[in-house]
């Protein structure tokens, strides 16, 4: 139970939070109202102005239509010789086709003294005298020559109209003046399909176009056209959310204005949706609020059980504070047993650190031993050569045939250099390369590769055949590293046919645009699928114990990478392997630079 002070307290804290609760509330309501208000009313406002930019479009294309309907009517010269026939009956002739086929209200003819020779319309007899008193500002603009314009304004009861006169030219002496009368009342129905109220101003202000037939011919200061929004403020603008009979005829006014006319088309946009829409959002808000303070009185009312239930959990404590005690012992022992057990769990993190130190240290010695066995994987075969070349070069020195002998001794300095090379390649297979690269011929790689390895070849009894086209191809590389990875893939494809009954490996070049592509095939067993992922990886071979070290291929794909190329491989439909080398050809820049 709470003492009488704690209850003032408590209810003072509770009057306070409801006081809180009411202020947010209604800072709420206010936010939520500006906000939807702005945001219904710009929707509103974008939709009117496309609707707008649309009706006023209607307006300006049916005028530019019957502008120059005139002009051209007025060129033509069966209409100026209907001015000639004095004392005959009329013939509406062209007039009344030209109306009929552009839709023109009447086209009429007139002489240069205003009466009306020809009309389209039935009743309007020729030389009937005040035809030019209905238009005389169009009349005697076309008489000066000029396309003649004016507007006649139309009442509640009949729509207004507007007439484009052209001079009729008999040489270059004017004769008369054609006059195209436009109704405007197809405009007016098209705007009646609009639920905004549109209305077009002449450069007076009347009203020349609406789809208010009430409006019609009336100065606009003098309509009641209710109260416009676009300049009310934002908070102004608060007072819309009242309801209708409190702040009633309100409206969103836009206008547009037509360069070629001089006028302004207005529109007036009814903001009842975006009233109606802002007030949903209000009482959205107000029932967000309403159960937010419920919610907020009920975590309130649960704080109170939340106190209540804390003081008897305090008297349980001091209860249980008797029952601590007498077990205070059993926790000393926990803890020397906890002491002990972190005293082993350190040595044991010394022992993992000591551990971890030996790892790195193995794997140090393991990246020398992978390049001390690449070193001498690589140096077997030009070693061999060396032998071979300088056994014969002594032989022929005995028989003292020493010129001959000069040619293996060549040879010797080739193979000595090439050695030089691959150990290069060798120190860049953990780094990035940094010998020259430069234009190499693939026809010479391939020659001197099959130089090479021709003893190899003669042993195993194995058909090598090799394509290459008629004019060389150079890429851009290192000689001695392509003739490496060459020789890599022939001494691979000659293993690999090595239990074939009719062994065979097929070495291509081709140039495939501005890549050149350098294949060597096999009809050996092929690769088996699961060796395929990692048949490039450093010490992966499928030989016998002893016959490789798997370093061939890590190498040859690191070479040919280093030359921007790619080295794949992939198995025949026909049977055995490919490995296809491609590099990109050098350029004629390059070539003559070099």
């Amino acid at each position: 139970m709470l003492s009488r002070p704690q209850r003032r307290t408590w209810r003072k804290l509770k009057i306070g939070i409801g006081s809180v609760l009411v202020a947010a509330t209604l800072l709420i309501l206010w936010l939520t109202g500006h906000a939807s208000l702005r945001i219904t009313l710009a929707e509103l406002e974008t939709g009117a102005k496309a609707n707008l930019a649309v009706q006023t479009a209607v307006l300006e294309q049916l005028l530019d239509k019957f502008r120059l309907l005139s002009p051209l009517l007025a060129r033509e010269s069966n209409t100026v010789k209907l001015l000639s026939r004095h004392g005959t009956a009329p013939d509406p002739g062209i007039t009344a086709i030209a109306a009929g086929m552009s839709g023109a209200e009447e086209v009429w003819l007139m002489d240069a003294g205003g009466n009306v020779v020809v009309s389209s319309r039935d009743g309007v007899a020729a030389g009937s005298i005040g035809g030019a008193e209905k238009i005389r500002q169009a009349f005697d603009q076309a008489m000066q020559g000029q396309l003649g314009r004016q507007l006649i304004i139309g009442t509640p009861e009949t729509s207004s109209n507007y007439v484009f006169a052209s001079p009729l030219r008999r040489g270059h002496t004017i004769v008369g003046v054609l006059a195209v009368r436009v109704s405007l009342d197809d405009v007016e129905q098209a705007w009646a399909l609009s639920k905004d109220t549109i209305f077009a101003l002449d450069t007076s202000g009347r009203v020349v176009v609406t789809n208010v037939p009430e409006w019609r011919g009336k100065q606009v200061d003098a309509l009641d056209t209710g109260r416009n929004i676009a300049g009310m403020s934002a908070t102004g603008r608060l007072k819309l959310l009242l309801p209708p009979a409190i702040a009633p005829d309100y409206h969103l006014r836009l206008s547009k204005n037509v360069a070629a006319l001089g006028w302004q088309v207005r529109s007036q946009v009814a903001i009842e949706d975006a009233r109606h829409r802002s007030g949903w959002a209000l009482l959205v808000a107000l029932l967000v609020c309403v159960i937010a303070a419920g919610g907020i009185a009920t975590l309130i009312a649960r704080r109170a059980e939340f106190v209540r239930q804390e003081r008897r959990a305090r008297a349980e404590a001091l209860r249980l504070e008797r029952r601590v005690q007498s077990r205070t012992a059993d926790l000393r022992k926990a803890n020397v047993r906890l002491e002990q057990e972190v005293r082993e769990r350190e040595q044991a993190e010394a022992s993992l650190r000591l551990t971890q130190a030996e790892l790195v240290q193995a794997a140090k010695l393991a990246t020398l031993g992978r390049m001390s066995a690449a070193l001498s994987h690589e140096y077997s075969q030009p070693l061999a050569a060396i032998r071979s070349d300088a056994e014969i070069a002594g032989m022929l020195i005995e028989r003292g045939r020493a010129p001959e002998a000069k040619v293996n001794l060549a040879r010797i300095e080739g193979m000595v250099t090439r050695m030089a090379e691959i150990a290069k390649t060798l120190k860049g297979f953990t780094r990035k390369s940094g010998t020259d690269i430069r234009p190499v011929s693939l026809r010479q790689v391939i020659d001197e590769t099959a130089l090479l390895l021709q003893p190899q070849i003669k042993r195993s009894n194995v058909r090598l055949d090799i394509a290459v086209p008629g004019e060389d191809i150079i890429v851009k590389g290192g000689r001695i590293r392509l003739e490496q990875v060459v020789i890599n893939l022939l001494s691979n494809a000659l293993d690999a046919v090595g239990g074939v009954s009719s062994p065979q490996v097929r070495l291509a070049l081709y140039r495939e645009g501005d890549v050149a592509v350098l294949t060597v095939s096999d009809n050996g067993p092929g690769i088996h699928a699961e060796d395929m992922p990692q048949i490039f990886d450093p010490f992966f071979t499928t030989k016998d114990v002893g016959a490789g070290l798997g370093l061939g291929l890590s190498i040859a794909y690191k070479i040919v990478h280093d030359f921007s190329g790619s080295l794949k491989a992939a198995n025949r439909d026909s049977g055995g392997a490919e490995f296809a080398m491609r590099l990109p050809v050098a350029d004629q820049g390059v070539l003559a630079a070099e």
